[in-house]
C-alpha cells in the first residue's frame, strides 16, 4: 500500500519548477487562454496570454475532413502513425517559437495539466488517475513491476491477440516462475468463455489489448473485468488502438490499469502517452520508482538558509498516478500537439469518428472478401483497422501499393489498412483496385 506523508515543510525558494503545473486537477484561466490561442490554425506564435482568445479551432462540419490535414497520396495507415493536423502543427509551432526566442513577457504556457485533463475526459477517468509515460510499453511494464512480478507461482493471464511487443514480457515472467496462461484466438476472436476458464481464483493479473493491433478485434472489457475481479485478479488494458477512435469508458469498464501512446488516433507523436491507474487499485501497488515529477513538495536541509533538519531533504509524493509513476522530463513538443489534437477529437466526438470509420471498414471488408482475400478481422468489429492474412504479402502487395501512391501496413504475411477522419470511400476503392484479386 502506498502512503504519503501528511505534512511536509515547504521551502518555496527551492520548490521544484514544474510541480505547480503537474497538479492535475488545476487548470487556470491563464493556462486555458494560452492553450486556446496555440491551437488556432495560424495563431501567432508566443503571443501573450493576456491577449489570447478563448475561441477554439473550428471543427469540421462533417467527415471526411481533408481540410485539416496536408496529405499526399492515399494514407491508410493511422493505426501505425497518425498524420499531424494543421491545428496541432500550429500549436507545435507556437511552442517552438517560444523555445527559440524566450521573449521576455511572452507569457507562453505549455499546459501539461490541460493535456492530462483532456485525455481524462476522453476516456472517462479522473485527472489524478492519469500520468504521462513514455510509451504504452513503459506503462505496462511499470504496472507489472509495481505488482511485484515476477513472483513464484503467481498466475498471469494474457492472450495471443495482445500486442506482440508484450509477448517477451510475459514469456520472461513465465521463465522467472510465474504461471502464465495464454488464451488462443479462434477465428480472429478471443472468446469470453476461454477467458473465463483461464482466469482462475487467485489470478494476479489479466493483461490484454482492448483493440488488437494484429486484427482489430475488440474485447468486452467490462465483462472481463467483472470475471477477473470476482476471482481476485486485476486487469491491465493496452488502449492505444482504441483511444480517440472508439469510445472508451475506463470507469464504467472497471479496468484497473490502462496505457497508450499518443501517436496513433490521439494524433500526437512518439515519446509520450498516458498511464491510467484506477484510484481503488493503488493499494495493490508497491512503489518501485521515485521520480522528480512525482514529487509534490520538496524542502532541502543542506543549502544556505535552508531550515535545519537531520536529513538531507523533506519531500512528499501525492497519492495519485503521477505520485506513483511520474519520473523525469517528458516530451513538451508532444504536449503541445496533444492540447490541439485532443480538442480536435472532442470537437468531432469519438462516436462520430467511429461511425465514419465503420462505414469505410465495412466497404473495405466487403471488397476484400469479394476479391478473394482471407480476413483476419471479425466482420462485426467496429474498429478502424482491417487485417488480411496473405502469404508473402510484402513481396506481392507492397510494390503495387507504392506504384499507386498508397501508404499502409504490409507485413511478411499480412496487410492491415487502417482509416481515420480524413479517409474517403474513394480511398478504399483505390486501395482495392491497386491490390487486385487475391
Amino acid at each position: 500500500m502506498i502512503h504519503s506523508p501528511r505534512r511536509v515543510i515547504m521551502n518555496e525558494s527551492f520548490r521544484l519548477p514544474l510541480i505547480a503545473e503537474m497538479h492535475m486537477s488545476e487548470i487556470t484561466r491563464r493556462n486555458w487562454l494560452a492553450l486556446s490561442a496555440a491551437t488556432l490554425a495560424g495563431a501567432a506564435a508566443c503571443r501573450s496570454t493576456a491577449d489570447a482568445s478563448p475561441a477554439a479551432a473550428q471543427p469540421p462540419s462533417s467527415l471526411p475532413d481533408r481540410s485539416n490535414f496536408d496529405l499526399e497520396g492515399v494514407y491508410l495507415n493511422a493505426g501505425s502513425q497518425h498524420p499531424i493536423s494543421r491545428p496541432a502543427r500550429a500549436s507545435l509551432e507556437a511552442y517552438l517559437q517560444n523555445r527559440a526566442h524566450h521573449a521576455p513577457g511572452a507569457g507562453y504556457e505549455l499546459g501539461s495539466s490541460a493535456a492530462v485533463e483532456k485525455f481524462a475526459r476522453l476516456v472517462n477517468a479522473d485527472p489524478d488517475e492519469i500520468t504521462f509515460v513514455q510509451s504504452t510499453t513503459t506503462g505496462e511494464q511499470m504496472i507489472v513491476r509495481s505488482l511485484m512480478l515476477p513472483a513464484p507461482g503467481a498466475r498471469v493471464v494474457t492472450d495471443t491477440l495482445h500486442f506482440f511487443g508484450s509477448v517477451p514480457l510475459y514469456m520472461e515472467l513465465g521463465k522467472a516462475g510465474c504461471d502464465v496462461a495464454w488464451v488462443n484466438h479462434k477465428d480472429g476472436r478471443i472468446l469470453l468463455e476461454d477467458m473465463d476458464r483461464a482466469i482462475t481464483p487467485g489470478t494476479r493479473l489479466v493483461a490484454l489489448s482492448l483493440v488488437s493491433t494484429v486484427n482489430g478485434f475488440q474485447h468486452d472489457l467490462k465483462a472481463i473485468c467483472d470475471l477477473a475481479h470476482a476471482r481476485g485478479a486485476l486487469v491491465y488494458a493496452d488502449i492505444i488502438h482504441a483511444a480517440g477512435c472508439v469510445p472508451v469508458d475506463l470507469h464504467a469498464s472497471g479496468v484497473d490499469f490502462a496505457a497508450c501512446a499518443s501517436y496513433k488516433w490521439l494524433m500526437g507523436d512518439f515519446g509520450l502517452g498516458f498511464l491510467y491507474v484506477r484510484r481503488g487499485a493503488r493499494e495493490a501497488l508497491t512503489r518501485t520508482q521515485y521520480g522528480y515529477y512525482g514529487v509534490s513538495s520538496f524542502t532541502s536541509h543542506v543549502y544556505p538558509f535552508d531550515p535545519p533538519r537531520d536529513e538531507v531533504a523533506s519531500y512528499a509524493f501525492p497519492d495519485t498516478a503521477t505520485g506513483l509513476f511520474a519520473l523525469g522530463t517528458y516530451s513538451h513538443t508532444t504536449v503541445a500537439l496533444l492540447n490541439a489534437s485532443l480538442d480536435y477529437i472532442a470537437s468531432i466526438g469519438v462516436e462520430t469518428i467511429q461511425r465514419h470509420a465503420a462505414a469505410l471498414t465495412t466497404r473495405l471488408k466487403q471488397g476484400l472478401l469479394s476479391q478473394g482475400y482471407t480476413l483476419m478481422t471479425p466482420e462485426e468489429a467496429a474498429t478502424p483497422l482491417v487485417a488480411c492474412a496473405y502469404e508473402n504479402a510484402r513481396a506481392r502487395i507492397a510494390p503495387k501499393l507504392k506504384e499507386a501512391g498508397i501508404t499502409t501496413t504490409v507485413s511478411a504475411n499480412r496487410f492491415r489498412p487502417s482509416v481515420s477522419v480524413f479517409n474517403t470511400a474513394e480511398d478504399i476503392d483505390l486501395f482495392l483496385a491497386a491490390i487486385g484479386p487475391a
